[in-house]
């Protein structure tokens, strides 16, 4: 009888099966990494019973940890599309964007940046300077230094051009508590923007689409948003805001309390 291949934590390798099956799935498809059903499923059936106690995870666009007394915002997001440069904006600005939106759900504020760059051997320098030109000029609007980064590169084939990781901490006011379980029967939703464009633009410009107008990505840094809304809560006291999520990088979907919670 063969050994058991384990790792150097012990885990048999050879021996281990997903806790909970995923919808008949012996492999991953693309929706898996589409942020919806199948990815929730795959964290909570696979990763999550995997990590074990290891795992501390309240399943929203960032964590909330306590350092000593203070609470942070701790999120990380990558960042894979194509074209990597779309009306509006490129995966650079897009990559500081979507992360510093995500500290944004929790009512924080954005503060530090990392950035860890997989790019595909053939990428052209200008192409990479572009990238990193964008990156830049969005975390200076959105006022997040980037304080550490990485930079790997995989042969031609192996990947699509640039890929980008971010991860972002943020810090969180006293008082500030936005989360999912706060949301209530009653509350109004309050939609920041158009559903879809960013989605629609960079498609558009991925299949060759043409409509009857110019379609460009809404991608935008939201915590100002967040902000305004929070700076009335505390004013009136009211319940202002109950949860926000982060439904693409330019629009916050936000569920308040002015309905007369």
């Amino acid at each position: 009888m063969a050994e058991a291949v384990l790792g150097t934590n012990g885990v048999d390798f050879d021996a281990w099966v997903c806790p909970v099956p995923l919808r008949d799935s012996p492999a991953i498809i693309m929706g898996h990494g589409g942020g919806g059903a199948l990815s929730a499923e795959l964290v909570e059936h696979l990763f999550l019973p995997a990590f074990g106690s290891a795992a501390q995870a309240e399943m929203g666009d960032s964590a909330v940890v306590r350092l000593g007394s203070d609470r942070l915002a701790f999120s990380t997001d990558s960042y894979v599309v194509k074209p990597m440069f779309f009306p509006g904006g490129s995966i650079g600005d897009l990559a500081v964007n979507g992360t510093v939106n995500d500290l944004a759900m929790s009512g924080a504020r954005p503060m530090f940046l990392s950035t860890a760059f997989i790019i595909q051997e053939g990428t052209t320098m200008a192409d990479l300077g572009r990238i990193a030109e964008a990156l830049g000029a969005a975390a200076r609007q959105a006022g997040v230094k980037l304080v550490t980064g990485d930079t790997k590169v995989v042969d031609s084939g192996s990947g699509d051009g640039v890929f980008i990781n971010t991860a972002g901490i943020g810090i969180l006011d006293d008082g500030v508590d936005i989360r999912p379980e706060r949301a209530s029967v009653g509350d109004v939703v309050i939609v920041s923007g158009d559903i879809g464009v960013h989605g629609v633009a960079v498609m558009s410009c991925r299949e060759g689409l043409e409509f009857g107008t110019t379609l460009e990505s809404d991608s935008a840094p939201l915590h100002g948003l967040v902000a305004a809304m929070r700076a009335h809560e505390y004013g009136n006291g009211a319940r202002v805001i109950g949860t926000c999520v982060d439904e693409h990088p330019g629009m916050v979907v936000a569920r308040t309390g002015l309905g007369g919670t």
